[in-house]
């Protein structure tokens, strides 16, 4: 595809780019998209939940390196306003192409070729090479066991930050079943590992959950521990919910079980 550069220079693009289409049956209008190349390519399958990610649409996550936003060009003011809003941001005005009508499809299409293009564009001009991969690690040497827990610890810092309250919740509920299994069958890696998810999980929730005062009776076998542990998950979605009332009569039976012997 050939760009159009009305500001700046093809031979030496800038990253970021106001790109903008015309349609004939509108010849009043001017749409336009905002265009972004990456300096560092990121592989954000890493860090984005399958949940989630099934609601990206056709975003190239593995290769995540160029896109444009909004990903179907909108309405603007002007071409007037483009030129200005190109000149104080110090953008690249790039004209795209002109269509016959209004076709969404053929539109998102076109936004998808202008975006490899442009991005080609700074590649040719800077040679980049992701700096990912000049600094990939040696797969000749497997890492320890502690960089591969650490990894997996920053992982679900980024996935329990994208998720809602309610998945955390759930999320929590899965994580202390897996704890009471692994508790009751006295199995010590297993135990230490699902205590550190839960820790991380407690950092995305509300300090008035209690959810390390929920840890802790959690690790509690006995009878008492299982029902101080259901109270305190019960009090989370109580809280979670907006029921307060419920809430503080749960933390009263709470406070009132951990005083008997």
């Amino acid at each position: 595809m050939d760009l159009t550069f009305e500001r700046g220079d093809p031979r030496h693009p800038k990253g970021h780019a106001l790109a903008y289409f015309r349609v004939n049956t509108e010849p009043d209008k001017v749409y336009a998209t905002y265009i972004i190349t990456l300096p560092v390519k990121a592989d954000l399958t890493k860090y984005v939940p399958p949940f989630l990610a099934a609601h990206l649409g056709s975003l190239p996550l593995s290769d995540f390196s160029a896109f444009a936003m909004p990903p179907v060009p909108e309405p603007v003011a002007s071409h007037a306003e483009l030129e200005r809003l190109s000149r104080e941001r110090e953008d690249d005005l790039i004209f795209v192409t002109s269509m016959f009508s209004f076709d969404l499809p053929r539109m998102m299409e076109t936004v998808a070729e202008a975006v490899e293009a442009y991005s080609q564009l700074c590649s040719d001009r800077l040679g980049i090479t992701a700096i990912s991969e000049l600094q990939a690690p040696d797969e000749s040497t497997p890492a320890s066991q502690e960089e591969i827990e650490d990894r997996s610890l920053r992982v679900d810092e980024v996935l329990f930050s994208l998720m809602s309250e309610g998945d955390k919740l759930s999320e929590l509920s899965r994580l202390l079943g897996k704890l009471r299994f692994a508790v009751e069958g006295q199995d010590s890696g297993m135990i230490e590992e699902t205590a550190e998810e839960i820790t991380t999980l407690a950092r995305h929730l509300p300090e008035e959950f209690q959810v390390l005062a929920l840890l802790a009776v959690a690790k509690d076998t006995s009878q008492k521990g299982s029902r101080l542990a259901q109270l305190y998950l019960d009090r989370c979605f109580r809280l979670s919910a907006g029921d307060t009332n419920s809430a503080q009569t749960l933390a009263e039976e709470i406070q009132t079980l951990h005083t008997q012997d």
